[in-house]
């Protein structure tokens, strides 16, 4: 069996760490606007979400569901502002919404 040669490249498709850089053509990525994201207040709880040890769960259940844009990037941002998972922040959510409800 022969080996076959390596393809040549041209310089200007390898960059090297730390030097590359996009496209002249590239669209830019603007940053997202305060009026994109609108503010809400949300009560904090007063003591720090339980784990899913506390909870007695040590695994779970994938809860796969599709949701606008817009809605992840805040739900996400929100989360990481109060450090909070994704999941503890919609088991909070669901037990605040469930609560409500019932009164």
């Amino acid at each position: 069996m022969s080996k076959k040669a390596a393809a040549t490249l041209s310089a200007n498709l390898v960059a090297v760490k730390g030097t590359a850089a996009p496209a002249p053509d590239m669209p830019g990525r603007a940053a997202p606007s305060a009026a994109a994201v609108p503010a809400i207040s949300v009560p904090m709880p007063s003591s720090p979400a339980p784990g899913p040890a506390e909870l007695g769960e040590t695994g779970g259940q994938p809860l796969n569901f599709r949701v606008p844009e817009a809605f992840r990037r805040e739900f996400k941002v929100f989360a990481a502002t109060h450090g909070l998972k994704l999941n503890e922040l919609l088991r909070l959510s669901f037990e605040a919404y469930r609560d409500h409800r019932r009164r």
